[in-house]
């Protein structure tokens, strides 16, 4: 027994739209994560660069105490961004999830229309794909 469309009388055509919203909007918060991983890392480089400049003549420990602060942001931001992503790609699955039930909803409700869309679709790419 599978499960039941959240709402069943949804238009797929709504639903489609949602998730390509959702689509997009992941696209969005992963790139925002991206971006913010990347100037904490330019950050923490820059910074560890102007502490290594200062204190060259320091000595070793004085240059190694910035680049090892410098890998930890490193760290901490691949997994800032790493944890962002997850979550969004979980999100993108459960609505996944939710288009497929949604699909397997209208189709068993209607399987002479799908089938006749199914048929529609494959006939139109069969003559989009043909050489002539």
């Amino acid at each position: 027994m599978s499960k039941q469309p959240k709402n069943p009388s949804a238009d797929p055509v709504e639903t489609a739209a949602a998730a390509v919203g959702h689509l997009y909007e992941a696209k969005e918060r992963l790139k925002d994560a991206a971006v913010a991983a990347g100037d904490a890392v330019r950050s923490a480089a820059s910074t560890a660069a102007e502490a290594a400049r200062a204190d060259l003549g320091a000595g070793k420990e004085a240059i190694t105490d910035p680049l090892h602060d410098a890998a930890a942001a490193s760290r901490a931001a691949a997994s800032d961004a790493r944890a962002a992503a997850s979550a969004e790609m979980e999100v993108l699955m459960d609505k996944g999830r939710e288009l497929w039930h949604s699909a397997e909803g209208m189709i068993r409700q209607h399987p002479a229309a799908a089938f006749g869309a199914a048929f529609a679709v494959g006939w139109l790419f069969a003559k989009m794909t043909r050489r002539h």
